[in-house]
């Protein structure tokens, strides 16, 4: 099915994967590598983490964890740059207003994610996620070290666990620990809005 996108969704991910790729060289460079030395460490191209870096490719959830593994960085840290200036009410530990959430697309699969987790937060992770019609994770299982629950807010959401699956509507919610591979789909004509928590920071 056709996403529709206006131009200005499109700029906005447009900026958001510069930005990205921003934060993702200086991690790089603090470290003293190269792109040669991070595309040994993923088994990707050189080209492939080059246009990452430059924000003219949106990474998959797979690429950029993988860079992340490969830069030994907090994925979840990419998603909340530190704020500039004095800090205000808007700006704390213990609260993120909405105005704050920074959208993080990741491939043109129609996944948006926003990180709704406050920096005192260390042993949490949380995150809003939407997903357009047809969107959905990875293909293939995903594995990840870290507890999770999730709660639908809008929509439908098909989940795989093990060689299971569930279909979960607004109201439902689902959990299962870091040792079982999972992964989720919207497969409808309308938009899919969850919540996703995870024990350890990283992706959903």
């Amino acid at each position: 099915m056709k996403i529709d996108k206006s131009e200005d969704s499109l700029n906005s991910a447009d900026e958001h994967d510069k930005a990205l790729g921003e934060r993702l060289r200086a991690a790089r460079l603090q470290q003293g590598l190269k792109l040669k030395d991070v595309a040994e460490r993923t088994e990707m191209s050189i080209a492939l983490i080059s246009q990452v870096e430059r924000g003219i490719s949106s990474p998959s959830i797979r690429t950029l964890r993988a860079i992340c593994h490969a830069l030994d960085i907090d994925g979840a840290s990419l998603l909340t740059p530190a704020p500039a200036g004095p800090v205000n009410d808007d700006q704390n530990e213990f609260t993120v207003r909405v105005s704050a959430r920074k959208p993080l697309k990741l491939g043109n699969n129609g996944v948006t994610k926003y990180r709704i987790t406050p920096s005192s937060c260390a042993a949490l992770e949380g995150f809003l996620m939407e997903l357009e019609p047809g969107a959905a994770s990875d293909p293939g299982f995903l594995v990840q070290a870290s507890d999770k629950i999730g709660y639908v807010l809008t929509g439908k959401l098909q989940i795989f666990v093990d060689d299971k699956s569930f279909l979960l509507e607004a109201g439902d919610s689902y959990g299962f620990s870091g040792s079982h591979p999972y992964r989720w789909q919207n497969g409808w004509d309308q938009k899919t809005v969850f919540l996703v928590v995870n024990s350890t920071h990283f992706y959903v």
